[in-house]
């Protein structure tokens, strides 16, 4: 594919003269290349860590966010308002909607007209994992993938495209097809079955994580299914070994970390339980509470050792979630306004946290907005990378709030999502920019509702100030309809989308 430079932040030079540490290939300079690890929960509210008022007890992640070389991200949003739209954007630095992964992939059993708004992740689509091979990085993935499936049959239609981990630039990938329990309850997956009791033991779970050897391929293996416990201990026993082997090796590398944590089912063990229940929570809020504690110690214990292995200095540490708190559950957005599956503040508005001692020298609270999406750009412009040439990227480098010579974004961020399609053209989106929010909620491609927030001084989306600020009105509704013909213009020319145009005989003109 055809590439060429786009500009990249003007700090890139200088960081990589600033980056120490021990490990990491060289650049041109023999500076040292930074690790990344991009670590992100599932279904974990705003309002459900520990600085953001949460009642679970989180100690791990509330030092992360108030430590002197860390960030502390308290207007950073998920790039979707469900969990696979997030995941695309974590991985392409683009909108989802440009490669038509509408909304959460979808399950064994799902028939055609389902599967039209549930797709993969294409192909030809251009992740950070694929980019940072380019500079000799080892790239691995533990967790959640959510992006497609592993096996080319489901409900029967051979035409089901595969799209794994190893099909995206990841060297080393032990993942799930979709969301799994926060743990194992071992109710029937082994003999004799030892369960775990608690709000969801009645459903059942076996916890498949799959591989592939080699990594690109689809000779697929089923690696042995978790003992009883906790999942995202789980992850990270898979974790310890990769950044060991990397310590010793001394090679730069990306990391992704996608936790199941706290979706359903959210199963508590011991000794959470215990400390839970006896603070007189009711039996599901027992599991919710206990499930985000021990990914809070497991979370502890990844910054532990990357200090042990002399890793931290030298890794840009991202925490984050891929969504608000899912309705029906004991979580929290603290009082902003909606959940998972909407675009409101509380549907997209999550705990973001950056650690980089070698960058970061003293703590920040960070109002500037940033997104998933943010995530491909700043890696690229550290590596003075090039973008593909031939497509739009929604989201820009962060690097100068990183190193705190700018408390601005310059692009707004864009949200579109169906409800209940985008085929019979409903859906709600957003235009968000520093201070404020175009909401509009589309019904038969017309807005039958158009109204202005001002996040300032309105984080909770209660007051339409367009009255007030007529020229910011207007000329956000200028901007997102620029940018909307945009995100139409991806679906309908670049390649059409791997999923429509290679699996169908015809597109869908969800735009027109």
């Amino acid at each position: 594919m055809a590439r060429s430079l786009l500009p990249v932040g003007l700090c890139t030079v200088l960081l990589l003269g600033l980056i120490g540490g021990n490990h990491g290939a060289s650049n041109d300079d023999d500076s040292p290349m930074p690790n990344f690890i991009f670590a992100m929960a599932d279904d974990y509210g705003w309002g459900d860590v520990g600085y953001n008022g949460g009642n679970a007890s989180t100690p791990n992640l509330d030092a992360m966010a108030s430590g002197m070389n860390s960030l502390k991200l308290q207007r950073y949003y998920s790039g979707g308002p469900v969990c696979s739209p997030t995941r695309g954007t974590v991985l392409t630095g683009r909108n989802h909607n440009r490669y038509c992964v509408w909304t959460a992939n979808a399950g064994g059993g799902t028939a055609d007209f389902v599967r039209r708004e549930r797709m993969p992740l294409p192909y030809y689509e251009y992740t950070v994992a694929e980019a940072v091979k380019e500079k000799g990085y080892t790239t691995a993935m533990f967790g959640k993938w959510h992006l497609g499936d592993f096996k080319k049959l489901r409900g029967g239609n051979p035409k089901w495209p595969v799209s794994h981990p190893g099909n995206h630039g990841f060297d080393i990938w032990h993942a799930t097809e979709r969301s799994a329990p926060t743990a194992t309850t071992n109710c029937g997956c082994f003999s004799p079955p030892r369960c775990i009791s608690g709000h969801w033991n009645k459903n059942f779970s076996c916890t498949n994580y799959w591989t592939a050897n080699p990594a690109n391929s689809t000779n697929l293996q089923n690696l042995t299914t978790p003992e009883p416990g906790d999942d995202s201990l789980f992850l990270m026993d898979m974790v310890e070994p990769f950044l060991r082997d990397m310590a010793q090796s001394k090679k730069p590398f990306f990391l992704y970390i996608p936790i199941h944590t706290v979706h359903i089912n959210y199963i508590a063990v011991e000794p959470y339980r215990t400390k839970y229940a006896n603070l007189g929570y009711d039996s599901e809020t027992v599991d919710y509470l206990g499930a985000i504690e021990a990914m809070d110690v497991q979370i502890g214990r990844l910054r532990q050792l990357l200090r042990e292995l002399s890793l931290a200095n030298n890794t840009l540490l991202w925490f984050a979630s891929d969504n608000g708190p899912a309705s029906h559950t004991p979580g929290s957005t603290n009082g902003l306004r909606g959940r998972k599956a909407m675009v409101y503040e509380g549907g997209v508005r999550v705990p973001g946290i950056i650690e980089w001692p070698d960058v970061i020298s003293e703590n920040r609270v960070v109002n500037t907005p940033i997104v998933s999406s943010d995530l491909l750009p700043t890696v690229m412009d550290l590596l003075d990378l090039s973008m593909p040439d031939d497509r739009p990227v929604d989201g820009e480098s962060i690097m100068p709030v990183i190193t705190g010579k700018s408390t601005n974004r310059t692009k707004p961020i864009g949200f579109m999502f169906r409800i209940p399609s985008f085929f019979n053209k409903t859906y709600n989106a957003t235009w968000v920019n520093n201070q404020y929010k175009l909401f509009m909620n589309m019904k038969g491609g017309k807005p039958a509702k158009l109204v202005l927030y001002d996040l300032i001084n309105d984080i909770a989306e209660t007051t339409d100030v367009s009255k007030e600020h007529r020229g910011v009105f207007e000329s956000m509704q200028t901007e997102f309809n620029e940018w909307f013909h945009s995100v139409v213009n991806s679906t309908e020319h670049e390649s059409g989308c791997y999923g429509i145009s290679r699996f169908d005989d015809e597109p869908y003109d969800w735009y027109e």
